[in-house]
């Protein structure tokens, strides 16, 4: 007998005060178990973690001691003489194959259309859209707060659409991948032939020589070194919360709100609900994906 799905909404950068604005959801939490998530640090791992259990991830592009599945972009590298026209048919060409195989698919933002070729994406298929799983997604606040920040309107009605919209729909696990931090300073950091600068972790690669002489040139009054698998880069410098890095790979110009770093920060938290009788229990993503494991084994016993 095929397993009755679990039912699985995401919502994009949603805080746990943003439920303020959104009296369904408000609503449920007066009967259901619910509260603050941890994510960890990074922009995929907690997605990772909450459906398989463990991630190694802190972002989407890494390195590869083989052959990039990226390779073939290196006689593309004409076209970031083309503008905007150029990244978008390099977004075309790095996302085609991946669309043919089902992986999830991603801009390219503002890296170097000649470094491309180097970098590995690390994420494939989203960790969600699985066969055990009902996935429906809302990404409109992560956009939003990306661009204006957490505080404006265009949040509080966006928060209210999405509120209207779950009034109607049906889950067994509702939850956010991480919170939004309203960017409070703009750093820059050092820039390499062998870096990539997210907006707000910066890694390197190199010999230990390069990797001192970089060292020594980060503002480590605006963030810290983290340790992450060597695929992340031999030196991994993440942000204070509330820092920017730029100019980064990502946007032409600052953005007022960011994500990705430590989700131990109450404005980094994200925010979820299963249904089950229950009250407000803060969880980190494992705690979450022990949970959702409950459920599928309760289905299997009962199906």
């Amino acid at each position: 007998m095929k397993l009755r799905k679990i039912k699985v909404i995401m919502i994009d950068a949603f805080k746990p005060e943003y439920l303020q604005y959104a009296p369904y959801l408000k609503s449920l939490t007066e009967k259901y178990q619910h509260g603050e998530l941890d994510m960890g640090i990074g922009h995929w791992s907690g997605v990772d973690i909450l459906f398989n259990g463990k991630s190694e991830n802190i972002a989407v592009f890494c390195k590869t001691d083989g052959k990039s599945s990226l390779h073939y972009l290196k006689y593309f590298s004409w076209l970031k003489h083309f503008g905007g026209f150029g990244r978008f048919c390099i977004n075309v060409l790095v996302n085609l194959p991946r669309w043919f195989k089902g992986y999830e698919l991603f801009k390219t933002g503002n890296i170097p259309i000649d470094k491309l070729h180097t970098f590995e994406i690390c994420v494939k298929r989203h960790a969600a859209k699985n066969e055990n799983v009902h996935f429906q997604y809302f990404g409109e606040l992560d956009n939003l707060g990306h661009a204006v920040g957490t505080k404006d309107n265009k949040i509080k009605m966006a928060v209210r659409e999405i509120d209207a919209d779950l009034s109607k729909m049906d889950f067994d696990i509702l939850f956010s991948d991480h919170g939004m931090v309203d960017v409070n300073k703009i750093v820059s950091v050092p820039r390499t032939n062998n870096c990539f600068i997210d907006s707000d972790i910066a890694r390197y690669w190199g010999t230990p020589a390069e990797i001192k002489a970089i060292k020594d040139k980060l503002p480590f009054k605006d963030g810290k070194i983290i340790h992450a698998n060597k695929k992340f880069g031999d030196l991994v410098f993440l942000a204070k919360t509330g820092v920017l890095f730029f100019p980064n790979f990502w946007s032409r110009k600052p953005v007022k709100g960011m994500h990705g770093y430590d989700g131990k920060h109450k404005d980094m938290k994200a925010f979820y609900i299963i249904k089950k009788e229950g009250s407000a229990k803060n969880l980190k993503a494992e705690d979450l994906h022990k949970l959702y494991k409950q459920l599928i084994d309760e289905r299997l016993k009962t199906e």
